[in-house]
């Protein structure tokens, strides 16, 4: 008889913590909003975030004003988060790039993880991949060992194309936040990015 009352208690007693947990569980992205129409080309960037997911993989998403895929990015277009580690995003280029890209073959967009050299062009480290939530959006998910596993960094992104409406050579290109700005992501409390 006196059990029923006791484990009634502990599951009342337990109840704060677990509605707790789902709380501390919730995905929270940075994300920074960009104006709309302020590039020519068709990938006009709106919202850029990233998020840690429960897995411990990071998610990135770019966000375009109008519905956009393969047929937009042509061989040397690409849509890329760029990753402040030690570089200063005012005067050096970024550590890691997160980029989609047009497909070899096929329709689905191509993500890669890439390393900046200080001597040479960025080197592949790792894939990233690509879901579309919506015709709008992409998300690129990769691993935090890809990029070296920081406590905190800086983190902006950047469209580049080069269609009919692109000045010739140029191209067509979209920052967000508007170069040299960047926004904080934190995977660990208290640390700063460098």
């Amino acid at each position: 008889m006196v059990r029923a009352p006791v484990v009634a208690a502990v599951a009342l007693a337990l109840a704060p913590a677990a509605g707790q947990a789902q709380e501390g569980d919730r995905i929270v992205p940075t994300f920074q909003l960009d104006a709309k129409r302020d590039v020519r080309g068709p990938l006009d960037l709106t919202r850029i975030a990233l998020s840690r997911r429960p897995d411990g993989r990071l998610r990135g998403e770019v966000t375009m004003r109008r519905a956009w895929g393969s047929d937009d990015l042509g061989a040397r277009d690409s849509v890329c988060l760029k990753l402040y580690m030690q570089a200063q995003p005012d005067a050096e280029p970024p550590d890691y790039l997160v980029c989609v890209t047009a497909p070899k073959e096929g329709r689905a967009l191509a993500g890669r993880v890439l390393r900046n050299r200080a001597n040479g062009l960025p080197r592949l480290v790792a894939t990233a991949f690509v879901t579309r939530p919506t015709a709008r959006t992409a998300y690129l998910r990769f691993t935090q060992a890809s990029i070296g596993r920081p406590a905190a960094f800086e983190f902006s992104a950047e469209s580049l194309t080069h269609g009919t409406r692109c000045p010739a050579g140029i191209g067509c290109m979209d920052v967000v936040p508007e170069a040299p700005g960047t926004r904080t992501f934190r995977l660990r409390p208290d640390t700063s990015p460098g």
